[in-house]
């Protein structure tokens, strides 16, 4: 009798604990979750790339700042050319 209940016990257990679980969502919201994670990872990408294109670009202005200082001569003075030789 003790083992007749206690697996009827366990059978009920068993079938509450199988109901209790969540139900599988439709394909519609699953394809959303996917579309939704996809579109994530593009932005985290792309905002990676946007970050070292800016990097780039700022690294191209310091450079090219450089070079029109020494262009037109700003900043430290050039050097004077030395002064020929009297014979």
């Amino acid at each position: 009798m003790k083992k007749i209940i206690s697996l009827l016990l366990g059978a009920v257990l068993l079938g509450t604990a199988a109901n209790a679980q969540e139900k599988r969502p439709p394909a519609a919201e699953l394809k959303a979750q996917t579309e939704h994670v996809k579109s994530s990872g593009n932005d985290l990408l792309h905002f990676r790339f946007k970050k070292a294109h800016e990097k780039h670009l700022a690294e191209a202005r310091r450079r090219n700042r450089g070079i029109v200082k020494d262009i037109n001569g700003e900043g430290q003075p050039l050097p004077k050319p030395p002064a020929p030789k009297k014979p």
